[in-house]
């Protein structure tokens, strides 16, 4: 039985480690001390709130994320279509935005 809760247990581990949501990207926040740096308040724009980095450019954010011209340039997901966007939970959709330093439109999960 024991042997059974471990092997439960290390799976579940297993799996957490693959998630894009993180301290870092993603995970609901309500201040900056929930996530490694950056808590964009819940609201309407990030509903339940969202951990996000600072950036000035695209290559300062990790992989399936873009520097959005937002909040002074933050990391978000990038999608294409609303559903990308459901891993974040419900009132996230697929928006255009600016590309930080970018002069062009990224898609990125934000709001709805």
């Amino acid at each position: 039985m024991r042997s059974a809760i471990l092997a439960a247990v290390g799976a579940l581990l297993a799996a957490c480690q693959h998630s894009d949501v993180s301290r870092e990207i993603g995970a609901r926040c309500n201040s900056a001390s929930e996530c490694n740096e950056r808590c964009l308040g819940p609201g309407n724009t990030y509903p339940g709130g969202f951990c996000s980095i600072a950036c000035a450019g695209r290559d300062q954010c990790p992989d399936a994320t873009t520097c959005a011209d937002l909040e002074g340039g933050v990391c978000l997901f990038e999608c294409t279509t609303d559903p990308d966007c459901a891993f974040l939970g419900t009132g996230w959709r697929c928006t255009a935005a600016d590309l930080h330093g970018g002069g062009v439109k990224v898609s990125v999960c934000r709001g709805g």
